[in-house]
């Protein structure tokens, strides 16, 4: 019996402390590299399956861990393939991580959540956040050059600005074209407060099966951008750093002063009647020799740089992210200058494992010292025979010309900007059941702005003066807000029935308000410009400025997503969002917009086991429709009055005493809706060779309801006789292609390359009785594109020169044999918008080093010169026209005699648009911390970089990245549009784009 007792209390305590044994713990240790450079990866997270419990890898890839012997470990990193690999006693694991890129697991954000992207039915495109921080840029999204198949960015030099981008192709004619941000559920359209080494992901929504989520928002296109959030584990800090100087890639050889002068001269005498005697501005005795560089007298070597510092970490319960950063660029044009300083602060919070909460906040200010972009243009107009200084110390001028004196011009020049900018949002997570996910987030962006103008008293020439001090005091404000609500539920049936459903309702409301006002004789002491200090009755603002005023906008929406998958094989997904704006009349404030689509992982199916050759291959396609309500510039789709300044009401007979009235400014379209998109998308995405080639074809079909100015008659009452009409459709198709390729040598070297192309036809399809829209002003009388049937939006519409008359004028081609020359013989010679644009990008690792270098460009588009075609009174001339002018000793030259009269537009000023630009090269060093001992667990990479060292084309401007409207050559409207369509390609007050070299380092400890 003892002995029986004894067994049993023996049997007992092993069965005890079988468990502890088992559950003994065990330290671990090893190191997280990269599949494809066989780099460290720092901050991968590495967990206790089941238990929330880990610790993150160290700069160089390097963990250390305590877990049971019988524990698994999660590996998991933003991009990279999430592996979970069994204890099993062992002490060392060293992992390697797959690019999610390779594979069809790849996570990817969507409107209003995420998919795998093998279940994706639409056309996305991500780009990895250090595409985007290894450029020294503003903003991500003109670090988007390049990257992304569809994507076309412009962007100017002109410090603060963010660029213009177009995906596939240009829908509205007269609106904005821009496509919204989505920065952590916050739409904008301005992501300039981002930096960019707060971003984790940014993927391009492109199609409507993508878009449609977003409904009367996505008609331009969507970029989410989602930002950085803390991991779990310890503490790490990165620190990034770069400064450099900035310099004009492209000058314009302009004629010296003695070439000038005998220019000048002669068309003096072109341009005097027969019979006179003409008043020539220089003794041809005694020509000028002393030049004037004004365009160098103007710019300047400007700088670059940027600092920023991150903290990030967290636990089971917490995660954290917090960053503070300053930017700032002088630009190469002298006295212009921006300063941006933000913080961010991303904070999760889970309570248990249904409840959580968070925030993703940001906070900015920038401020910017503003330079008009005229200067840019009186310095290439200004004469080179003039000095910049007089004997006596004034500034000097050209008599008989009317330009202003650039350097006059700057330092005369107060024009200051200050932006204040919150923006974020908070949110609630809800898991009731499995599957289940109810959440709520309020997000918001407040805007804070202020401006100051102040011109002095001053006199240059007679028309450069100025005899009233003025000061103008701007404020802009803006707080937009939108409320979400949705539910996502997900759940796998049997193992082969994959069910995602999103369900949401939202409420929005944005309040602008805008004034200007303006006041003389303030004196010219800086601590003084404020209104009090001038005279009060001369205090103005003018209810007809478009500064002075504000909009209210409110929405309301009801939107869906179903998707469903069986077997990992094949997908269907269908959109649906109602959308309700008070920007329409009542009964057009809603509108339905929707997608379908669908996709077949070919790759999955029994057939495609036994090959070798094709890793993953997908085939998808879609069809939907989205719209656009910012397609019309500020308040074109109100009714607006105004006061009367000119015209009065008689009242009080005999003696009709003068009464200012109200009259109509502009009417309104009782029909007035959305610009809508209606699109077909079809593509075709492939892995193979091992992962070591990936790539995609695309095609898209998409038409617009494009809103355009339509002329009516004058009994209406409206002031221009105009209203905006969706009086135009416009079609894009496409083909898109995109390849790249990865692979490693050996534990040394790696390399890849990829690049994209588009090819895109743009053209109007219809519009209504006929209509034929005119535009691209040159601000002298003259037009340059016409709209139509049957061409591309803003069409090139010129006189074809065919040759010179027997005195050097220009002939022009009389294209319907009438005998005279008038807008009936104009003819069309391109648009310019691309027939192709594309992108390039390389590198390599060898050990510790690293380089890559982009390009990107455009073909088949066509630029108007018209910084040359404004010439006229006696403006400055290009040698190269100087060179090719017609006279009697040179009559085969192909330009015209010299002239001061404004010429025809004509095929003379159209130039090819081709161009390639190299965008990024960047050599960095990785230094080895196991050789330096200070690094410790710490990384270190310095780099050298040169952004838009080169561009080849045989375009004669400064740039022939030229996009939108010109400022000051066209109207308020089209500049608050971003650059309407009619108004592109034209070089006039151009910004030009600049070359970069710069020095930093990235600090990871």
């Amino acid at each position: 019996m003892r002995y029986r007792f004894t067994y049993c209390l023996m049997v007992l305590f092993i069965f005890i402390a079988a468990p502890s044994f088992a559950q003994q713990e065990i330290t671990i240790q090893g190191k997280v590299t990269d599949s494809l450079d066989g780099t460290g990866i720092p901050g991968v997270s590495v967990l206790i399956k089941g238990t929330g419990k880990g610790t993150q890898t160290d700069a160089n890839g390097n963990y250390n861990i305590k877990a049971p012997s019988n524990a698994t470990l999660t590996f998991s990193f933003i991009s990279y393939r999430r592996q979970e690999i069994a204890v099993n006693n062992q002490t060392t694991i060293n992992v390697t991580l797959a690019s999610e890129s390779e594979v069809l697991d790849q996570v990817v954000v969507v409107g209003y959540g995420t998919q795998k992207r093998s279940q994706i039915v639409g056309s996305v495109s991500s780009v990895k956040s250090e595409e985007i921080t290894k450029q020294p840029v503003l903003t991500a999204a003109q670090g988007l050059q390049g990257k992304a198949s569809g994507v076309q960015i412009n962007a100017s030099g002109q410090p603060g600005s963010q660029p213009q981008v177009r995906i596939r192709g240009v829908g509205s004619i007269t609106g904005n074209q821009n496509p919204i941000y989505v920065v952590d559920g916050v739409i904008t359209d301005d992501i300039t407060n981002i930096n960019n080494s707060d971003i984790a992901s940014i993927e391009v929504l492109k199609d409507a099966s993508a878009q449609a989520i977003y409904g009367s928002r996505a008609g331009n296109g969507v970029i989410l951008v989602t930002t950085k959030t803390g991991q779990s584990g310890k503490m790490r800090i990165n620190v990034n750093a770069y400064a450099g100087f900035r310099n004009m890639t492209n000058q314009v050889d302009m004629a010296n002063a003695t070439n000038y002068a005998t220019f000048t001269n002669e068309a003096i005498i072109n341009g005097t009647p027969a019979g006179e005697e003409p008043e020539l501005l220089f003794d041809p005795n005694n020509l000028p020799t002393q030049t004037t560089d004004w365009m160098n007298a103007s710019t300047r070597q400007g700088l670059v740089h940027n600092y920023d510092v991150s903290i990030s970490g967290g636990s089971e319960k917490t995660n954290y992210y917090f960053s503070a950063g300053y930017f700032g660029d002088q630009g190469i044009l002298k006295g212009s200058k921006y300063d941006r300083f933000n913080a961010r602060l991303n904070n999760e919070y889970k309570i248990n494992p249904i409840l959580s909460f968070g925030h993703n906040l940001t906070i900015t200010y920038s401020k910017s010292d503003n330079i008009p972009g005229s200067v840019f243009s009186s310095a290439y107009r200004m004469s080179t025979a003039a000095p910049i200084y007089n004997e006596d110390g004034s500034y000097g001028y050209q008599p008989g010309l009317n330009v202003a004196n650039p350097v006059a011009a700057i330092n005369y020049t107060n024009d200051f900007t200050n932006t204040l900018r919150l923006q974020g949002n908070g949110y609630i997570s809800l898991k009731p059941i499995e599957g289940l996910t109810l959440r709520s987030d309020f997000n918001f962006d407040k805007i804070n702005g202020d401006g100051l103008q102040y011109v002095p008293v001053y006199y240059v020439s007679n028309t450069q003066q100025t005899t009233n001090s003025k000061l103008n005091v701007l404020d802009n404000n803006r707080f937009y807000y939108i409320w979400n609500n949705q539910a996502t539920y997900n759940k796998t049936f049997a193992d082969k029935h994959e069910l995602n459903a999103t369900l949401g309702y939202s409420f929005e409301r944005d309040r602008a308000t805008r004034s200007n006002i303006q006041v003389l004789n303030v004196p010219n002491q800086r601590n003084l410009w404020y209104i009090s200090q001038g005279d009060v009755s001369t205090i103005t603002i003018d209810p007809n400025n478009n500064l002075n005023g504000g909009d209210l906008v409110r929405r309301q929406s009801i939107f869906g997503r179903v998707t469903y998958t069986y077997n990992s094989k094949y997908n269907i997904s269908g959109s649906l969002r109602r959308d309700g704006s008070s920007s329409f009349p009542a009964n057009n404030k809603w509108g339905t917009f929707y997608s379908i689509g669908g996709s077949w992982n070919i790759g999955e199916e029994n057939f495609m086991k036994d090959q070798d050759l094709f890793d993953y291959l997908r085939l998808r396609v879609g069809y939907g429709k989205v719209g656009n309500d910012i397609s019309i510039a500020g308040n074109n789709l109100f009714a607006l009055l105004g006061v009367s300044q000119t015209g009065y009401y008689p009242f009080g007979y005999p003696n009709y005493n003068p009464v200012l009235g109200i009259n109509y400014n502009q009417i309104r379209d009782a029909a007035a809706s959305w610009e809508t998109t209606k699109g077909v998308d079809a593509g075709l995405e492939f892995g193979l060779i091992q992962g070591k080639l990936s790539g995609s074809f695309g095609y898209y079909n998409k038409l617009t309801d494009a809103y355009v100015p339509v002329t009516i008659p004058s009994f209406f009452g409206d002031a221009d006789r105009t209203v905006y009409s969706q009086a135009a459709k416009v079609r894009n198709r496409g083909f898109e292609v995109a390849l790249n390729w990865e692979d490693r040598l050996n534990d040394n070297f790696s390399y890849h390359f990829g690049g994209n192309v588009t090819f895109n036809k743009n053209v109007v399809d219809e519009v209504s009785d006929n209509l034929r829209l005119q535009g691209g002003s040159l601000g002298n009388g003259q037009i340059t594109t016409m709209t139509q049937v049957g061409e591309p939006v803003g069409s090139f519409w010129v006189y074809e020169v065919s040759g010179h008359d027997d005195q050097g004028n220009f002939t022009y081609r009389d294209v319907n044999g009438d005998g005279a020359i008038d807008d009936n013989d104009r003819v069309f010679v391109g648009s310019y918008q691309p027939k192709a644009y594309f992108g390039f990008n390389a590198g390599f690792n060898y050990k510790k080093w690293d380089f890559a270098f982009d390009l990107y460009g455009n073909l088949g588009n066509k630029i108007f010169n018209g910084k040359r075609a404004v010439r006229f009174g006696n403006d400055a001339v290009e040698q190269e026209v100087f060179e090719d002018r017609w006279t009697p000793n040179n009559p085969n030259a192909t330009g015209p005699r010299a002239s001061n009269s404004i010429p025809r537009p004509s095929t003379y000023y159209v130039e090819s648009g081709n161009f390639l630009r190299i965008n990024n090269i960047t050599l960095g060093y990785t230094f080895d911390n196991q050789k330096w001992s200070f690094l410790k667990d710490s990384k270190l990479r310095v780099f050298a970089t040169a952004q838009n060292p080169f561009v080849f084309t045989s375009y004669s401007g400064f740039t022939p990245e030229i996009g939108g409207a010109n400022s000051g050559n066209v109207s308020e409207a089209d500049k608050r549009n971003a650059g309407s369509a009619i108004n592109s390609g034209i070089e006039l007050d151009i910004y030009p784009i600049y070359s970069t070299y710069m020095f930093g380092l990235n600090l990871t400890f």
